[in-house]
């Protein structure tokens, strides 16, 4: 079957088609296409009544509207389950595509279509459109909490959609503070657009640090210098100082307390010792306690583990979220268990300092497991010697997936 997208770059309206073919291992032919001269051509004109894009062209005709384009190619395939694996949850999904379209994509565009020069930029609806797009991310906030997916057990279209929908929006709008309140749609979202069916159609996705403005957003202070009348020229103002970049609290600890312990060196003999037993012995000698601190982690949510590949993800997720620690954190987190029984997530830790408060905070979903603080002694040692070193087994449960923070 040979399938025609119409469309032209960066359309995220696309997005949701393209990753459903990706899972669905579907070929999209996308031929080149003149927006403003094809969209008025007769023969484009004959292929669709509402006459605009994206549009689908199959062997038995044409589809139009975004929506209705993702939703044939996720059913080209039922063995998938992108639709759902049963009639409710096929009308799950559908809920879902429904409040991605009608509380999320709405004011989503309202904030962002003037950024992107689409657009007046209008106080009022910029306001409003906040305000909705934190509604529609508690929402999902709420059900995520503690799921994985929207609905069942794996990636469906209700992902798909909403997710496509907020690739933009992260990228531009939606800064790190306003992301602050969303951890479990946060944790969720770096899921998505980090598996490869994603990432062949949106690329890498950066989050934002500081929201982008619309070009409208100054128009008041820009038109009242316009109308006034002009002034003899004034001395320069002095430049109000810039404000100075917060330094990491470990950071400063490195430089005001700096470790014998050189965390670096660590990690280069822990990836360059083939036996890990010596590069333990190592790392004892030269442990600093009273700069240093090890740490046990537990998932509290383990019996929500029922998927390996997809608890395996989540670890994988939660180390990308934790890179803000990069420079003060070495850990080891296992996956632990087998298909059809108990699947548990546990993890061992070494922190600049005494606390994993700055883990937290880097992290938001380490949240969701608890921290123990490691007594020093020979017990505790070769506790930590299993995490680091073991391949096969971890207190008599098969190790599934060891993931390494390094």
């Amino acid at each position: 079957m040979v399938l025609k997208l119409y469309t032209y770059p960066g359309n995220y309206r696309v997005f949701k088609a393209l990753i459903a073919a990706e899972f669905n291992g579907i070929d999209i032919e996308l031929p080149e296409f003149d927006f403003a001269k094809d969209i008025k051509s007769k023969e484009f004109k004959a292929k669709t009544p509402a006459g605009k894009v994206p549009l689908l062209e199959t062997e038995e005709g044409c589809i139009f509207e975004s929506g209705a384009i993702a939703k044939y190619i996720a059913r080209l395939r039922a063995d998938t389950g992108l639709y759902g694996k049963t009639f409710f949850e096929s009308g799950q999904v559908d809920a879902w595509i429904d409040f991605s379209a009608y509380e999320l994509e709405i004011p989503l565009e309202a904030w962002l279509y003037p950024i992107l020069g689409w657009g007046k930029f209008n106080a009022a609806a910029l306001t409003k459109a906040k305000d909705d797009v934190k509604k529609a991310l508690q929402t999902l906030e709420n059900h995520l909490h503690l799921r994985t997916y929207l609905v069942g057990e794996q990636i469906t279209l209700a992902d798909i959609f909403i997710a496509s929908a907020l690739v933009y929006p992260f990228k531009f709008v939606l800064d790190k503070e306003f992301r602050k309140p969303y951890s479990a749609v946060n944790r969720w979202f770096s899921t998505l657009v980090n598996q490869p069916e994603f990432q062949a159609v949106v690329g890498d996705v950066p989050l934002i640090d500081v929201a982008l403005t619309a070009e409208g957003d100054n128009s008041g202070k820009k038109a009242a210098k316009k109308d006034a009348p002009k002034k003899e020229k004034a001395a320069p103002k002095e430049e109000a100082p810039k404000p100075k970049k917060v330094e990491h609290p470990l950071a400063v600890l490195n430089r005001e307390k700096p470790s014998s312990l050189n965390l670096d060196a660590w990690k280069v003999q822990y990836s360059n010792t083939k036996n890990l037993a010596d590069a333990m012995t190592w790392f004892w000698e030269h442990l600093d306690t009273e700069g240093y601190s090890l740490w046990f982690c537990d998932y509290n949510y383990n019996s929500e583990n029922t998927k390996m590949f997809m608890t395996c993800n989540a670890v994988g997720g939660f180390l990308q979220r934790s890179e803000a620690m990069r420079k003060y954190a070495f850990g080891v987190m296992d996956v632990c268990g087998a298909e059809g029984s108990e699947i548990i997530i546990t993890g061992c830790w070494l922190f600049r300092g005494d606390s994993e408060k700055h883990m937290i905070e880097a992290n938001p979903d380490a949240e969701y497991y608890t921290w123990k603080k490691a007594e020093l002694n020979d017990e505790t040692k070769a506790r930590v010697a299993a995490y680091w070193c073991n391949e096969d087994e971890l207190e008599g449960k098969p190790i599934a997936d060891s993931k390494v923070f390094k």
